[in-house]
This record gives structure tokens, sequence and C-alpha cells, in this order.
């Protein structure tokens, strides 16, 4: 992976480069998902010289860890073992990067981690690439850098979904509205047709639920309430639909059908009930 693989937001890329030039002892990449934060957690590493040295996210399957970026978290066991490995001096730079995926790291793992950044060494980095910065204890962030990726611009997303040579003009259209912003998850999209055909599924139900009677809007709510991140999803293209409708003719309803919807993924992102959630949204 090279910089010019990289398509960020431009005051990120200023960020990005004022943060290669110095490289803090901890550092915090946090975006949206599909923004690229592992892949700009390691071309950071690239950037110094630095091995690619990624810790994942794992669950204990049959009582074994495995890695699992949509359900695990970064364990104490692998920030132990890491303490260990960075005790003794290593040749050049060495930049590790927790890649969270879509949930983030034990209490137990964040409190050895603390042990590490308090203890720092020269030439030694840790990033932590993550989609839920609240998630992470106070210490650590006070301790660390922070890069804060933001989507990239409507006129950027068009760019790159033209340089991807898509010859069906609906299936384009359809990525540049489920990957506004996001990069990465359009390329995701593009090369996995299961995850794509998925992810339109949720953009349809959107669609229906904003221009359906209530009852039908609670039957296709009824396939989101043991999701959280699908109904996190549908909640999110809901919004942004109505607030495409609302540019361009305002309507105090629809400002506030996007308050209700806005407090229903706020509660849902929090842990809240999935299934009331849902429903209170559209009652």
């Amino acid at each position: 992976m090279k910089s010019s693989d990289l398509i960020l937001h431009p005051r990120s890329a200023r960020q990005l480069e004022n943060i290669k030039r110095n490289l803090p002892h901890a550092l915090i990449i946090e975006g949206s998902v599909g923004v690229g934060v592992s892949r700009v957690a390691k071309e950071i590493a690239r950037s110094v010289g630095s091995p690619e040295f990624v810790i994942f996210p794992k669950k204990k399957v049959k009582n074994e860890f495995a890695i699992d970026m949509n359900e695990g978290n970064i364990v104490i066991e692998d920030v132990r073992l890491l303490y260990a490995q960075t005790r003794t001096k290593q040749p050049g730079r060495q930049v590790y990067i927790f890649d969270t995926g879509l949930r983030s790291m034990t209490v137990g793992s964040q409190n050895a981690l603390l042990k590490l950044l308090e203890e720092p060494r020269n030439g030694t980095h840790f990033i932590i690439a993550t989609h839920n910065v609240d998630q992470l204890l106070p210490t650590i962030i006070s301790r660390s850098q922070k890069l804060s990726l933001l989507d990239i611009t409507t006129e950027q997303t068009q760019r790159f979904i033209d340089t991807l040579s898509i010859i069906d003009d609906t299936k384009a259209r359809r990525l540049a509205f489920v990957g506004r912003g996001k990069p990465a998850l359009i390329k995701r999209l593009l090369e996995d047709k299961g995850e794509y055909d998925a992810r339109v599924a949720i953009m349809t139900d959107a669609k229906t639920i904003l221009g359906s009677d209530t009852y039908t809007k609670l039957v296709v709510l009824q396939k989101y309430k043991e999701n959280r991140l699908d109904s996190l999803t549908l909640l999110e293209d809901m919004i942004y639909q109505l607030r495409v409708i609302l540019k361009s003719r305002p309507d105090r309803q629809l400002v506030y059908d996007i308050d209700r919807y806005v407090e229903s993924r706020e509660r849902i992102g929090a842990g809240g009930n999935i299934r009331l959630q849902l429903a209170s949204s559209v009652l």
C-alpha cells in the first residue's frame, strides 16, 4: 500500500502528514466504519519503516480465542504478550497496531496497555484503530494523540467510483449511496457480492419504511430486532434519505422525524433494547 492509494478527506490528509513527520508514542485513529482507519494505521507504520504488527480482536470459541472482526475485542492475553515483546530492544522503529474491528478493547486489555504507555521506549509506537473511541478509557485517551478521519466528500466519493470502471450504472449509484464518504467500504462491497447484496437490502428497507404505513414499517423492522449493527445501518440510511429530501423541501415534520430516528440510533448504539427502540421510532 502506498500513500497514493489512500483516499482521505483533505483535512484528514493534512493531519496525517503532520503526524507522520512526528509520530507520537501513542496514537488513536478513529472514524466511521469503512473510512479506512486500519489502512491509515498501516500506512503510518510503512512510512516509518516498521514491519506490519497488527493485533486483532478475538472472541472465545470452544475455550479458544479466534479472530472475530465483528464480535471480538482486543484481549488482555495479547497485550501481555506484547508487553513482554517490547521489553527487549528492537531494531529500527516498531509500530504496533490494535485493530479493534467493530467493537473495542476489553477493560483488562486497556489497563494492560496503560502499563505500556506509561513506560515508553524510544522507537516504539502504539496505534489504536477504532470506530468506537468513546469505549476507550479516559486514561488511554489522555495519553494518546488522536487522528479523527472524516468521511470523504461527495465529490471525492464520485471520483473514486469513477475510477473503478463499473459498467452497471445502477450498481455505481447504489455504491455511491451505501458507501457515501467511505472508500474502504465501497471497495469491500465491490469485491464481496454477498456483502453488497446485504447492504443494498438494508438501503431498500430504509426506503420502504419511509414510504409505508405504520403496519408495514413494523413488519420490515422485525427483520432487525436482533441485529444491532444492521439496525444502526438501517437508521443511518433513513436519516440520510430524509436529510437529502429536507435540503430540497424544508418541512417541520421531516425535522421531527430525523430527530426521532437519531435518538433511536443513539440509544441502540449505547446498548438499548433494539426491538423497543426501532418500534418507538415509527410509532
